[in-house]
């Protein structure tokens, strides 16, 4: 099947232009030029990926993804922002809100390309792929977009925390490194969006969950299933596992424009 992208962009240039360079790559693009088509058009259509300008006449981007990831039927849409806002505070809070990645304009058209067509990649290898992983009382299933702790269902989690928490779950207790979880989830080297998505992690499992993932320094993260007392706020690890891990080498690296 065609992959399908939605291209929301009030600038008639740049709109025109994300479009050509994205139907000459023979996926099926539709185009909005503010919010309010936007959610007109997606009412009756849920594209693989959305291409997101911020600073749009009508409603904020943020405000459109915040609605998307609030509606299980869009949970799984891959959402990049496109926009001029490129300070730190800005890539953090688009993060937050639940974007997969963020690319700052002015941008080369081959990036472009590069990050739509690793969210396309991993959404295939995301279907391919056991969508089930638990260690301890943690478990991720990315098929109906479900994390629970203990049996409590965790709501919070963006779809891309689902995804990082899912990839250290079925490694755990092994390290996956930094090289690998970046690649694998981004598609790039981009260590401030997996800086950003561990720490809202940790927070949001809690403050006994998030001591489970631990930062293996100069290689990266594992997840070291903790067993909790009901009585108490100890947490103890279980018998010593390995720490050895072994990660599938980082493809060529993408590099902003």
């Amino acid at each position: 099947m065609t992959p399908s992208i939605l291209i929301v962009e009030d600038e008639p240039e740049v709109r025109s232009l994300v479009e050509y360079t994205l139907a000459k790559e023979k996926y099926k693009v539709q185009t909005a030029e503010n919010g309010k088509q936007a959610l007109d058009l997606l009412d009756h259509m849920t594209p693989d990926v959305i291409t997101l300008d911020l600073m749009l006449p009508d409603l904020h981007g943020l405000e459109i993804c915040k609605k998307l990831r609030s509606d299980p039927r869009f949970q799984s849409v891959s959402v990049l922002m496109l926009t001029a806002l490129d300070s730190l505070d800005d890539i953090v809070r688009g993060f937050e809100t639940g974007a997969d990645d963020y690319l700052v304009k002015p941008f080369q058209l081959p990036e472009l390309v590069a990050r739509v067509k690793a969210l396309l990649r991993r959404r295939h290898v995301g279907r391919s792929e056991r969508m089930v992983a638990s260690a301890g009382g943690t478990m991720v299933d990315m098929a109906h977009h479900r994390t629970t702790m203990n049996g409590a269902v965790l709501d919070a989690l963006t779809y891309k925390e689902m995804e990082l928490l899912f990839v250290l779950l079925r490694r755990s207790p092994k390290v996956v490194r930094r090289t690998y979880l970046l690649q694998r989830l981004w598609g790039r080297q981009d260590s401030r969006a997996l800086d950003v998505h561990i720490l809202h992690l940790r927070q949001k499992l809690g403050a006994k969950g998030g001591e489970q993932i631990l930062t293996v320094p100069g290689q990266g993260y594992k997840f070291v299933p903790m067993l909790f007392s009901e009585e108490s706020n100890v947490i103890t690890p279980p018998a010593a596992p390995s720490t050895a891990g072994h990660a599938a080498p980082p493809a060529t690296q993408v590099h902003a424009g």
